[in-house]
């Protein structure tokens, strides 16, 4: 049986657990710990990699290096058993630094009603709907935007917002008209009193002056050296197809179904890279203002709220080629969850930090002669203006807009 123990800085031991195959990486972070602060040795003095495979007949102990009170963090993750649908957990920082991990266990009904009460008062507090609105909602189908719609209904009826009109489009898109999801958007709106259009895909050319069709540009984008800004370029597309759409029926509000995870992602994606990112959950693009009702909402609870109110679980659809592009993209969203969860309730501090800053910079935006979509310039970009934005860029590159 393998020994595995932590010593901490005050001299403290801590049996860890290990399993058999196990590398001495999988103990440590099974155990709450992070590989980087550790050294590990095995019997006497022999340092050990991460990567190494626990020999049955060794003992191990992993010395801290750092400086910080590992073992009360460990406490904050004791695993605790619970036949409850799901555990909300909520990681509280006090006024002097304390530390506190809240958990409640919630049935679905229970986690269905949260997600209801959650967004209700992130739409409450930062005025993101109030009566006369007309808010143009994009409607894929998906889970993010069909939990939106049905929230956002609900919205409209508890607070008795009888003159919001919600505006549901579907944007035919690669391959929504073949997807399952695409009757389900129909359906959703129906059911829930809202208006739903179909905004055909020849609108993206019509905004975007290609001389070929949308879905055909991204598939031969795939083979190009900008392949992996494919997926940049589908969802610029969609919005604006999608502001275009709202200048027809008079809408100024754009409802998008952005979750916590987007938004995080999102951030860390600026944050790395310099560039600059409009506010949370409310920002302004131009003559449009983007609300996110669910900016506060993770995926996970996005899915027992559809659970719970469809009584069937999400469909999980294959993404389109150019998702699985850019590598780093998925990379953010995957330390996003990370984050999520080491620090359940982290988008709370982010975001407000992230306001407070926005705030201080206000965006500068010009209009795209080609799409005439709102631009923010960026202040890290040496490059003048050039008249058009990125994506119309790229496809003036690749021969796709008609001159």
């Amino acid at each position: 049986m393998t020994t595995f123990s932590l010593l901490d800085r005050r001299g403290g031991k801590h049996s860890l657990i290990a399993q058999p195959g196990d590398t001495v990486a999988s103990v440590l972070l099974r155990n709450h710990i992070p590989p980087t602060s550790v050294l590990t040795y095995s019997g006497q003095e022999r340092i050990v990699v991460d990567d190494h495979v626990i020999d049955p007949e060794q003992t191990y102990e992993a010395r801290l290096i750092e400086g910080y009170d590992l073992a009360g963090i460990r406490r904050l993750f004791e695993s605790r058993d619970s036949s409850a649908a799901y555990i909300r957990r909520r990681l509280s920082v006090a006024s002097d630094g304390a530390l506190a991990m809240e958990r409640a266990p919630l049935d679905l009904p229970s986690a269905a009603a949260h997600v209801d009460t959650m967004v209700r008062e992130t739409i409450n507090e930062f005025k993101l709907m109030s009566d006369g609105d007309r808010v143009v909602l994009g409607l894929s189908g998906g889970v993010d935007s069909g939990s939106l719609l049905m929230l956002l209904a609900a919205h409209r009826e508890a607070e008795e917002l009888a003159d919001v009109q919600i505006e549901a489009a579907t944007f035919q898109d690669f391959d929504s008209k073949w997807s399952e999801t695409f009757d389900f958007a129909a359906a959703l709106a129906a059911k829930h009193g809202v208006r739903h259009h179909v905004l055909e895909a020849g609108l993206a050319e019509e905004v975007f002056h290609l001389n070929r069709p949308i879905a055909q540009i991204l598939m031969l984008l795939m083979e190009t050296e900008d392949a992996h800004f494919a997926m940049y370029a589908d969802h610029h597309s969609t919005r604006r197809v999608l502001e275009v759409f709202a200048d027809r029926v008079g809408a100024r509000k754009i409802a998008l179904g952005l979750h916590t995870t987007d938004l995080l992602a999102g951030m860390m994606n600026a944050h790395t890279t310099g560039f600059t990112m409009g506010q949370v959950p409310s920002r302004t693009v131009g003559p449009y203002e983007y609300i996110l009702p669910l900016a506060f909402t993770p995926k996970r609870e996005l899915h027992l709220y559809y659970t719970h109110h469809t009584g069937h679980a999400p469909k999980q659809t294959t993404p389109n080629q150019w998702e699985f592009n850019p590598t780093d993209r998925n990379f953010y969203y995957y330390l996003a969850d990370q984050l999520q969860w080491s620090w359940p309730g982290i988008e709370t501090w982010m975001f407000t930090a992230h306001a407070q800053h926005a705030a201080a910079h206000p965006a500068v935006f010009k209009e795209c002669e080609n799409c005439g979509a709102s631009v923010s310039l960026q202040t890290m970009a040496d490059a003048p203006w050039a008249g058009v934005c990125d994506v119309c860029a790229l496809l003036d590159k690749h021969g796709w807009i008609r001159h």
